[in-house]
């Protein structure tokens, strides 16, 4: 099993901005962990907004999920779900100590939250869980996508579009506003999960197991990489583990279309 990690922050659409996403590899078993930091507010010029919680959330959730399973370890799909739990209620004392629940306005103060996926390996399966954008894609020794996860906020928006007829003319902090109080982490189960510390977000917990075959080639990510997946030689770079070639090529496309490629984005791939 070889193992290859990459992170790259959006450097060409903002002056100043942390890389919002983190990851983490166990040192002492198969587990891995991706998670993406929910972006605050940002002013019109562009320039990067604080109070900035969203890369601790970020790190909470990947350190919490991670040492969880680490201690944990059993074939078993709900020690995912446990650890998760456990990642959301720590991101609720970060949110807690950073006085957002007394400010809590859904715009200007909002919940520090992240989405995230995790999984890790044992006897030939790979047990896997996500919520929100952040993803698994699994590819065969051919590298052909034989496996991936369904984003769960793009039908979120579309969603908001149906019920709020005039959702393209609402003013943009009215539209977070009514996405962040009535979508994230509904409970009826038809908004979009984020872990913030809300406990609706375990009714958008996905939680999976798939066998495993020798060539195969699992990758966790952020949204950030979706479209690269599409493309045949970024697949064969991750493959090759070349790290200077994946530099290379993310910049080329994120200098392309900064949009469809140049987010923060976020990869681990394992190689079996």
């Amino acid at each position: 099993m070889s193992i290859f990690c990459a992170t790259y922050s959006d450097i060409i659409k903002f002056d100043k901005k942390p890389n919002e996403d983190f990851f983490l590899v166990s040192k002492k078993k198969p587990i891995f962990a991706v998670a993406d930091g929910v972006t605050q507010s940002h002013f019109e010029d562009k320039k990067y907004a604080y109070p900035a919680g969203a890369r601790a959330a970020a790190e909470i959730f990947c350190q919490t999920v991670v040492e969880y399973l680490e201690d944990n370890l059993e074939p078993r799909k709900d020690i995912i779900e446990k650890a998760f739990d456990l990642a959301n209620e720590r991101i609720w004392e970060l949110n807690k100590n950073e006085g957002m629940v007394e400010k809590l306005d859904y715009v200007v103060y909002d919940y520090f939250d992240t989405v995230g996926v995790a999984g890790f390996l044992v006897e030939r399966k790979l047990f896997y869980g996500y919520v929100g954008d952040c993803g698994l894609g699994v590819f065969d020794k051919n590298n052909r996508l034989k496996f991936q996860t369904k984003d769960m906020v793009k039908p979120a928006v579309e969603r908001a579009r149906v019920l709020y007829k005039n959702w393209a003319n609402l003013d943009k902090r009215e539209r977070t506003r009514i996405f962040h109080k009535y979508f994230r982490n509904n409970p009826s189960g038809k908004g979009y999960g984020s872990f913030s510390g809300e406990k609706g977000v375990k009714r958008y917990y996905q939680i999976g197991c798939l066998p495993v075959t020798p060539g195969d080639l699992l990758v966790f990510y952020s949204d950030g990489f979706v479209e690269y997946l599409k493309i045949p030689c970024f697949v064969e770079i991750l493959r090759k583990g070349d790290k200077s070639a994946l530099d290379d090529f993310t910049l080329k496309k994120a200098r392309e279309d900064n949009e469809r490629f140049g987010t923060d984005r976020t990869l681990i791939a394992v190689s079996i």
